[in-house]
């Protein structure tokens, strides 16, 4: 899933201030509309799936393309479901929480071990012998981040900028003094 904000409309500010200080306040006030939209969204993806924010944060890559253009990429594969509070079950299997708004589910002959890797995560045999195992996945990190939860916090964000910019430009003026 790849979101790009791009700006529209300031030429009009542009116009009014010093070249260099609006471009160091336009460059500011994107970055940190990029980080406050990334944390927001992180926040929200948490409220629903019970994923920790690091396995969230690791699969988001953020970039200030220019000056007026921000892109986000979540990529990721599905993550397994150690990610999800896999705990094991007394009688054998495991139980995961993966929406908040659900309850645990129980996972009959699932099993956590260390992959190839050491990395531990959750495992179910494929018939009755020892191997074949496979490791047991749920939805990917693009999943969750669906179409709801970034068109709010876009909201947000054109809510922000307007403002975080102002404050910048008075900044970098203050600072020219």
């Amino acid at each position: 899933m790849n979101i790009s904000i791009e700006l529209e409309g300031i030429e009009k500010i542009k116009r009014s201030f010093d070249p260099k200080v609006f471009r160091k306040a336009l460059r500011s006030t994107m970055s940190e509309s990029g980080k406050k939209f990334k944390t927001s969204a992180v926040k929200d993806v948490r409220e629903i799936y019970n994923v920790s924010a690091k396995a969230l944060k690791s699969r988001i890559r953020a970039k200030l393309v220019t000056p007026e253009r921000y892109e986000f990429a979540v990529q990721g594969r599905t993550i397994n479901l150690i990610h999800f509070g896999a705990s094991r079950l007394k009688r054998g299997g495991i139980s995961v929480l993966v929406r908040k708004d659900r309850g645990r589910k129980k996972i009959r002959n699932a099993f956590i071990t260390r992959d190839s890797h050491g990395s531990l995560r959750v495992f179910m045999r494929k018939g009755e012998a020892r191997l074949p195992i496979e490791a047991k996945n749920s939805l990917s990190i693009p999943q969750m981040f669906n179409e709801k939860i970034v068109e709010k916090n876009i909201r947000e964000i054109e809510e922000f900028f307007p403002k975080r910019l102002m404050h910048n430009i008075d900044y970098h003026l203050g600072k020219l003094k």
